[in-house]
């Protein structure tokens, strides 16, 4: 089989030769490139494929992403956005909590809006380059997670409260049409693959992704492959566990996840459903953190549990720009069959980071929040339990004193082991666990917040 046989047999729960490799390679591909940063990286036409080129060559995939930015649909909307030099960047203001501002008042991203023009380009330029060797993925965002940005952690509360459930769901038919107009530019550009990232679906409950979010999403996954005909993967990360099954019922052709879900669980789900499923290498502890025989070695586990019709070894989201570049090769060496040995590798680019993130003492009407990260920067459920916390600070103005301990370090790594963490984000309160994978509304935080004070 070639690769594009591989994947497409991979989608259609068909038998394959080897399992498929994927390798999300974002903003990762940047560091390819002699100094350029992941901002630079992304508004650049010719960088963006610069940088495909190289991760093709290199990483010997079956599959590759365009980019991996689901931020851009909201930068097209209206909200600003806040850049970082090895990361997505973040979304920093929403549209819809300006005063004044209507879901009706939201215009449609279009060809030339954005950086869709930088996207589009790149993907047409790929796709004739690479098109007739690899599938060639479009990655955009999902109806929830786009809601988010646009509204910002105020959604949540509007998803409980009767009055407001009519607005959420105006939002998301709002969301979903976005979604569609992306696709079909995606789809004249040339790409295989739609990858709806909705990593927010992590955060939600079955009965709310029940109410909100299955019907929009099964809209859109049946225009990518009923209208467009392109195949469709649905993608989240965090722990997505209890929401499975909602998503392999969204006609979908796959799921994808990231190591917070059990893939042993993953497979049994998609196979009962009859979908494709990819994951879910580690990305910090293994692929940043490991050595090139570590990440052997996970990826042999990893095949050895997910073996199967419809399996796809892929990193569990994107891949942290910093990621030693020899740890991925080592995988893709493995998978490819091209893997011999290790003596060449060295582990002297991971030093430690020489810090540590110890308990804080808590004094009597002081608060201590705490909110455990992959990087509020670069993943959303991140970014909003980061979000949750900044937004009650001016009620207690003096009270708490709050940080983020992202487990893209050493030292963060360390905490999540000392803590028993097990999935992300996670928020402590006076060093307690209090939210684990979830982001708090408002008023469950301040009754956290309270019960302590």
């Amino acid at each position: 089989m070639n690769s594009r046989e591989r994947i497409f047999h991979a989608l259609n729960c068909e038998e394959v030769d080897r399992t498929p490799w994927v390798p999300y390679a974002g903003v990762q591909t940047a560091n390819l490139l002699e100094n350029v940063d992941a901002e630079m990286f992304l508004k650049s036409t010719d960088l963006i494929v610069e940088g495909f080129s190289k991760a093709y060559e290199k990483y010997t995939p079956d599959g590759l992403p365009v980019l991996f930015d689901i931020q851009m649909e909201a930068e097209a909307i209206g909200c600003e956005l806040k850049w970082s030099k090895s990361n997505p960047p973040a979304v920093a203001t929403h549209i819809l909590e300006e005063e004044g501002k209507t879901i009706a008042d939201l215009p449609f991203p279009t060809e030339n809006t954005g950086r869709y023009p930088i996207a589009l380009e790149a993907a047409r330029q790929v796709v004739k380059k690479y098109g007739d060797k690899i599938v060639i993925y479009a990655l955009i965002c999902g109806p929830l997670t786009l809601a988010l940005h646009l509204r910002g952690v105020g959604l949540f509360a509007e998803m409980i409260r009767k009055k407001t459930k009519d607005k959420v769901i105006e939002l998301m038919d709002y969301c979903v049409q976005v979604g569609k107009d992306i696709s079909r530019m995606y789809k004249e550009a040339g790409v295989d693959v739609i990858a709806v990232v909705d990593p927010m679906v992590s955060q939600i409950s079955p009965k709310h992704f029940e109410c909100f979010v299955k019907e929009p999403t099964t809209e859109l996954n049946s225009y990518i492959k009923e209208t467009l005909g392109l195949k469709v993967m649905s993608f989240s990360c965090g722990d997505a566990t209890k929401n499975l099954d909602l998503m392999c019922q969204t006609n979908t052709d796959g799921i994808a996840f990231d190591e917070n879900v059990d893939l042993a669980y993953a497979k049994e789900i998609a196979q009962k459903n009859n979908v494709a499923y990819g994951g879910n290498l580690p990305l910090t502890t293994i692929m940043l953190f490991g050595t090139p025989a570590e990440n052997v070695e996970e990826a042999k586990r990893e095949l050895n549990i997910g073996d199967g019709k419809g399996y796809i070894l892929s990193p569990g989201c994107d891949i942290p720009y910093n990621t030693p570049i020899h740890n991925i090769v080592a995988i893709a060496d493995y998978v490819s069959g091209n893997y011999t040995s290790l003596e060449d590798f060295s582990d002297e680019s991971l030093s430690d980071d020489g810090i540590d993130f110890e308990d804080v003492e808590i004094k009597p009407g002081h608060i201590f929040i705490e909110v455990i990260t992959l990087d509020s920067e670069g993943c959303a459920p991140c970014q909003y339990m980061c979000e949750s916390v900044r937004h009650i600070l001016p009620k207690y103005e003096g009270k708490i004193t709050w940080r983020e301990s992202l487990v893209k370090t050493k030292a963060g790594i360390r905490r999540m082991k000392k803590l028993g963490v097990a999935n992300l984000p996670v928020m402590l309160i006076n060093n307690e666990v209090v939210f684990n994978n979830i982001v708090p509304t408002e008023a469950e935080l301040i009754e956290e917040i309270e019960r302590r004070l």
